[in-house]
């Protein structure tokens, strides 16, 4: 029996909780708030709740030194400082989030430690880069070559919950969401740099065909040309990964970006009392009529509306993305019965040694469960708990700061995924040409 430390309690530890507890590992949870904990452990034996500060490196050392394992689903930026600790004790790490610089930055240190600092284990970025990597490898292996990679990944409602103006609801972090709308972003196309600064991500969507039931439309996701090296492919001539929403989100949120509701900067002065007071300020406009009528398109308008922008609701939040992330978290709740969905799609186009073109497309439409486990909860627990297991169980024995990329790691996870029902549909595409099956970028 091994020892898990795991540091955050919030949307999406269950299933990793539910699943390192059936291979009887101990587990600490720890969290800022001790009833998240506390409602996970759910007076399971060997499941202990604990209020934890992670920027309290006296505590988390002490945590991390009685562990054998630590999974950190903490926010993004005090995941160095968590590794810093796992690198100091010895410890194995596993987290779900991008590897930042300064976390690459630690290869060497973990090397020396003789630990695996494992990041990117979740949906997107997880099982995209798995999946992605099985398909290039044995294209690999036939001989053929990866012309085309276009990478399609969205958390959503499923259709039959999308019910409100924006057709989003949050199963993960608000604010992670709306700052990743900001983000420039580059990909390759046909052999030729494509770029799309922040200001522009949402208004050059395109229309993707996902499948005869879904029609979506996608942005670019931050910069796409790394993954020509990460995931081997020297010879791609267009490669993109991109992130897919319902046709209405677009125009929504960057009317909210353009009015200033994703400003980071701390309100001047006391934060405004009501909804109606704050759009005012940002609008230098007065009184809830001239603000209906700012924006020339209606949908806008009455999605505004809908939200309580001009509304005398309270604010809460010292900033205006702060105070929108508030509002768009109360107004976009999963109702009971109402379920998320994992849509991802890759599409390949693959050219044998004869210059003989494939479209292959991999396919994966997770929901969540009725009364259970969220579609994120699921991709995003379930990659990171298996993971976590076959470090403790010495099946994965690479060291360093690593990414799930190599077949070492990716073949024993995705085989353990199908355990749980999360697989690709993989198909040959016969019936389109290649600008219609790459969307058309």
């Amino acid at each position: 029996m091994a020892k898990v430390l795991l540091l955050g309690a919030g949307f999406v530890t269950g299933p990793l909780v539910d699943y390192l507890h059936s291979k009887d590992h101990e587990i600490i949870i720890g969290s800022q708030f001790l009833p998240e904990a506390t409602q996970l452990v759910n007076g399971r034996k060997g499941l202990t709740p604990l209020q934890v500060d992670v920027t309290n490196k006296k505590q988390l050392t002490e945590l991390v030194e009685k562990t054998d394992l630590v999974v950190s689903f903490v926010p993004f930026q005090f995941h160095v400082l968590v590794a810093r600790i796992c690198i100091e004790q010895k410890t194995s790490m596993v987290t779900a989030s991008y590897a930042q610089p300064e976390m690459l930055s630690l290869n060497q240190a973990a090397l020396d430690a003789d630990i695996i600092i494992l990041n990117e284990i979740g949906v997107d970025p997880g099982i995209d880069h798995m999946t992605a990597m099985q398909v290039i490898d044995q294209a690999h292996d036939r001989g053929e070559q990866v012309e085309a990679l276009v990478s399609w990944c969205g958390g959503i409602p499923s259709p039959e919950a999308n019910n409100n103006p924006l057709g989003y609801k949050f199963s993960w972090s608000p604010m992670a969401v709306l700052t990743a709308v900001s983000n420039d972003a580059k990909y390759l196309r046909n052999g030729q740099l494509k770029h799309i600064s922040g200001n522009s991500l949402l208004t050059l969507m395109k229309a993707v065909s996902f499948n005869a039931e879904l029609g979506l439309k996608g942005y670019a996701n931050r910069d796409s040309l790394t993954y020509q090296t990460q995931y081997a492919i020297p010879e791609v001539k267009t490669l993109l990964r991109g992130t897919l929403r319902y046709p209405g989100f677009g125009k929504i949120i960057d009317a909210a970006k353009q009015t200033g509701l994703l400003s980071d900067e701390t309100f001047p002065g006391k934060t405004p009392d009501t909804w109606k007071a704050l759009m005012c300020d940002l609008t230098g406009l007065s009184g809830t009529e001239s603000l209906t009528s700012f924006y020339s398109d209606t949908a806008i308008s009455d999605c505004f509306k809908w939200l309580g922008c001009f509304s005398d609701e309270p604010v809460a939040g010292d900033s205006p993305i702060a105070a929108f992330c508030q509002l768009l978290s109360d107004k976009l709740q999963y109702e009971k019965g109402e379920q998320d969905m994992i849509a991802m799609q890759h599409r390949f186009v693959l050219v044998d040694k004869n210059g003989v073109k494939k479209f292959h497309r991999s396919t994966l439409v997770e929901k969540g469960e009725a009364g259970g486990f969220s579609a994120m909860a699921k991709t995003v627990g379930y990659p990171a708990a298996i993971a976590a297991d076959m470090i403790l169980s010495g099946q994965i024995t690479r060291k360093g700061v690593c990414i799930p990329v190599t077949r070492d790691i990716y073949e024993p996870v995705l085989e353990v995924l199908k355990s749980v029902n999360i697989m690709m549909t993989e198909e040959i595409v016969v019936d389109q040409n290649e600008d219609s099956f790459l969307n058309h970028l």
